[in-house]
């Protein structure tokens, strides 16, 4: 069910932009661990462009990408599982914006598209979701919140008067060890 949070925040028209990691073909790699290194470092591209985005503040988030059918003869994961990044951008944009794009230079864009809320792909709606999550939490910890599984909690740290009063009362009744 979707609720009018995406009219409030302006968020009821965006386009959307989809990023893969260039690489060459890890797969014709012949070495096992060459490939694992290469896919590694291809996670590391697409993450480190993530968090320049949302630094830089933007609505941005990762998904896996499952490409080519997978046998589950090869294994618990499948070997073509590639991470994906998402960029989400307010309105109507037929590219992503130059303040962007020194962030995603380094990936390829492989798709892109105009979402309205509703919306009407699954998966747009998904990666959305989360990047507006990690954009809540993001600012929630800002705010000192700390987040316990599904929940977030204030968190308050202890005044130099408190502290002073815990140092004193542990080292009166004994249990205090720690030096001052």
């Amino acid at each position: 069910m979707w609720t009018n949070i995406f009219r409030i925040g302006g968020l009821h028209q965006i386009s959307w932009f989809q990023f893969l990691p260039n690489e060459s073909e890890v797969t014709s790699l012949p070495d096992k661990s060459e490939r694992t290194e290469q896919k590694d470092a291809a996670t590391l591209e697409v993450l480190s462009a993530h968090l320049q985005l949302q630094k830089d503040g933007f609505l941005s988030t990762w998904t896996n990408s499952f490409v080519g059918p997978w046998d589950p003869s090869q294994g618990m994961h499948n070997p073509d599982e590639k991470i994906k990044l998402w960029l989400f951008l307010p309105g109507r944009h037929s590219s992503v914006a130059e303040a962007a794009q020194a962030a995603v230079a380094r990936l390829r864009a492989v798709a892109s598209g105009f979402w309205i809320s509703p919306g009407d792909s699954e998966e747009v709606a998904i990666a959305l979701s989360q990047a507006l999550r990690n954009r809540l939490e993001r600012a929630l910890k800002g705010l000192s919140y700390v987040r316990y599984g599904d929940i977030f909690s204030r968190y308050r740290p202890f005044s130099q008067s408190e502290e002073l009063f815990r140092h004193c009362f542990y080292f009166y009744v004994g249990k205090y060890e720690a030096p001052l």
